[in-house]
């Protein structure tokens, strides 16, 4: 049977418009009004006679063709851009890496490229390079608040030293760097958090392989599987490994992103950081989780998509991203919560929290935080839920871990 051969297509031939607009869009606005007056003095100067407006046209005429000299011929280059690391939390350190080489067999010319990043341009020089030789330039990304910074494309440009012409070729894709939110890092969260067997609430901790949840002392008909004897040896006392259960534990972490609950904007990105650090700590007990910001369901199954959504949530109308409408659209898509966290602002009233509140089923455990940067940490009964308020981001570990306890 004869071999097979596989032909590979031919490449589209650039229609004549294709061609006309790429032409125009070399062309700048000035060069544009150059064109016209050149032309405009040419014709008016020969018919009047006027000599020194004729020379000016002819003038502008060749500086243009000059011009276009400089963007003629291709420019043969392999172009990377490195995001490093891809994700990186507010604050930390993030760079990008553009690396050119020449990928003709002749050597290139000098030029000029630039990288887009967010709404900003990075500009830097790509000197000549000999056949296969590279130039990397490395530029600091902003990191200091949370967001999805768009990096790319790099783009390789062309022109004449007026500004006249501008010839440009992009030679990456867009690359997102997710700024994730600040977290901290908190307690295990199960304690007083989860469900019995039947479903209903309870605080009582389960010895079952899940979730590693603390040390105690050795009671009679434990399993001495659970001995953990670098722990005995230490105190003298017969220690045993309990565990959590985290089959049995839903959180549902719900976000206030109505723009008139918050004072700032600062305290916005604090209810975010405090939902992002319950969320995570949530992950890592290897807990169900779901979280509503507004009303945008996020992923929430694993830390990494999770905290890239949070990275780009913004404040928005009041009416369609109030806590109560979060948590109505919570409730049509998710069943069999133990807990619900709710996080909102110092603008929101008491009588909009309990509202959000009371939308829950009676045996979810509630916890409204409350963000507030003038007032102390603390929290109170609010009806069968609790009200909590937090002044700064670094007091979550131990109001949580109280409310918990």
């Amino acid at each position: 049977m004869p071999a097979r051969t596989t032909r590979t297509p031919p490449r589209p031939v650039p229609s004549v418009r294709d061609r006309a607009e790429r032409a125009a869009s070399v062309v700048t606005p000035l060069a544009w009004a150059l064109l016209a007056g050149g032309v405009a003095s040419l014709l008016v100067g020969r018919r009047l006679g006027w000599r020194e407006l004729t020379v000016a046209g002819a003038t502008a005429l060749v500086v243009l063709a000059a011009g276009a000299a400089f963007t003629i011929g291709r420019t043969r280059l392999r172009v990377a851009v490195d995001v490093r690391p891809a994700r990186v939390q507010a604050g930390g350190r993030a760079a990008a890496a553009v690396t050119a080489t020449a990928a003709g067999s002749r050597r290139t010319l000098g030029h000029a490229m630039e990288l887009t990043v967010g709404e900003g341009v990075a500009e830097f020089g790509v000197p000549s390079l000999r056949p296969g030789e590279s130039h990397e330039e490395v530029f600091i990304l902003p990191t200091r608040r949370r967001a999805i910074i768009p990096v790319g494309p790099a783009t390789s440009v062309r022109g004449d030293p007026l500004g006249l012409l501008r010839r440009e070729r992009a030679w990456t894709e867009v690359q997102p760097l997710y700024v994730h939110p600040r977290t901290v890092r908190l307690a295990e969260l199960g304690t007083g958090f989860i469900r019995d067997l039947e479903g209903q609430p309870t605080r009582d901790v389960a010895p079952a392989d899940v979730a590693f949840h603390t040390m105690r002392e050795y009671e009679p008909g434990d399993d001495r599987r659970f001995v953990h004897w670098l722990t005995t040896a230490r105190t003298g006392t017969l220690m045993v490994r309990q565990f959590v259960d985290t089959r049995r534990t839903h959180l549902a972490v719900v976000v206030d992103a109505a723009s008139g609950a918050y004072r700032d904007e600062d305290e916005f990105e604090t209810a975010v950081s405090a939902a992002a650090s319950i969320g995570r700590r949530t992950l890592a007990d290897e807990q169900d989780l779901s979280a509503v910001v507004g009303t945008d369901r996020l992923p929430s199954t694993t830390p990494n998509p999770f905290l890239d959504a949070l990275s780009g949530v913004e404040l928005g109308p009041e009416e369609r991203c109030r806590l109560g409408a979060g948590v109505d659209h919570l409730l049509r898509s998710v069943s069999g919560l133990s807990v619900g966290v709710l996080v909102s602002g110092s603008q929101a009233t008491v009588t909009d929290l309990r509202a959000a509140a009371v939308r829950l089923p009676t045996d979810v455990r509630v916890v409204i935080v409350r963000v507030d940067h003038t007032a102390p940490t603390g929290f109170m009964p609010l009806g069968d839920h609790v009200l909590a308020t937090l002044r700064a981001l670094d007091d979550l570990p131990h109001l949580m871990w109280t409310i918990a306890s």
